[in-house]
């Protein structure tokens, strides 16, 4: 099931950096992201159209995507610039290009436009969603993390776990769930403009400060004058936003106390979802407190996996016959009936 004529996160900014090619599997098809040495990233088949070799196994130079077979090299619109064997008088074939897909770079990720029907036109799509509010790279009162993991579930399956408040204190009771009661409604909620949102109340982990202050404090409190500061407050909110097709951002604000997790869901194909991350912590600034704040995102990427990969049916049923959803379940539903709508005018295949 693919949501088409949307807006994709399919890879990390900074994974391919100027002058590197690498492979992306995306929706059951391969493709070749790769950026020129002047830093203008390119989606394309993952296909040579001379032979049928795979262009991520190639290398970008002066003159663009080298093909590793007979470096055919190609320009970041797709077209055949040069084929080395043919004499440069000789023009080069017209079917000589690479497929490319529109593509754009935002809060650190790589976009791609998905209409398999090629029917849209790079002028006039729609702009990218307005993710946020994420920290710009370069903002000293925050500390950012990024990494992936990639699950054997649907990409749909993981969306809305990732929207599922109720479902914290079960999957999550080792870690940041025990905190939370059973009954967890969103004080605030709504679905418009193909984005789902809730606002939750929620009782501050006690123990997470410690956790990763524990033996290092003295060098995390160097040049970070937030961390000394810890509110007496034992409760905060907690935010929870996703934006179509594949993009959910979770906020934990407690005062001084705050932690962002930004997530794309890359639907690898059917049966596999590929989960980016971007970790944002307003505390405890030192690269030294990584290992800890990296360790409690695979924690809690790993207690979801667990669970959402043994979720059946694989793919969920839009109109409700396969789970029985109930009143707490206000977001799935808010989700799903946007997703109908999708469904309805015709932008599923």
């Amino acid at each position: 099931m693919q949501l088409t004529r949307s807006w994709y996160v399919v890879e990390h900014s900074s994974a391919v950096p100027a002058g590197s090619v690498r492979r992306l599997d995306f929706h059951g098809q391969a493709f070749a992201i790769w950026r020129a040495l002047d830093g203008t990233l390119s989606v394309v088949s993952d296909r040579c159209p001379h032979k049928g070799a795979s262009l991520s196994a190639g290398r970008v130079g002066e003159e663009g995507l080298a093909c590793p077979y007979h470096g055919w090299c190609f320009q970041s619109d797709g077209h055949c610039a040069k084929i080395p064997a043919q004499d440069s008088a000789q023009a080069i074939p017209r079917r000589a290009q690479a497929f490319s897909l529109p593509c754009r770079e935002s809060v650190g990720f790589i976009w791609i436009w998905w209409d398999p029907s090629a029917e849209s036109s790079a002028e006039d799509l729609p702009p990218l969603p307005t993710v946020g509010p994420v920290p710009e790279d370069d903002d000293r009162g925050w500390r950012a993390l990024e990494g992936s993991v990639e699950w054997n579930a649907h990409w749909l399956r993981v969306l809305e776990a990732f929207m599922d408040l109720t479902h914290a204190p079960f999957v999550h009771s080792g870690s940041f769930g025990a905190m939370a009661p059973d009954q967890l409604m969103p004080v605030e909620q709504w679905a418009k403009d193909d984005s789902v949102y809730e606002r939750v109340l929620a009782p501050r982990d006690r123990h997470y400060r410690a956790d990763q202050g524990r033996g290092l404090r003295a060098w995390f409190n160097q040049g970070d004058d937030q961390s000394s500061s810890v509110s007496s407050d034992d409760g905060g909110e907690q935010h929870i936003q996703l934006w179509l097709a594949n993009v959910s951002l979770v906020r934990v604000v407690f005062g001084d106390f705050q932690i962002s997790l930004l997530t794309a869901h890359v639907p690898v194909d059917g049966t596999k979802t590929r989960n980016l991350w971007r970790h944002f912590r307003s505390f405890l600034r030192s690269p030294l407190a990584d290992s800890n704040a990296r360790g409690r995102v695979d924690r809690f990427m790993a207690e979801d996996q667990g669970t959402v990969e043994t979720l059946r049916p694989l793919i969920p049923d839009l109109d409700g016959h396969g789970d029985l959803l109930v009143a707490s379940d206000v977001s799935t539903l808010a989700l799903r009936r946007m997703l109908r709508e999708k469904r309805d005018a015709g932008l599923f295949r």
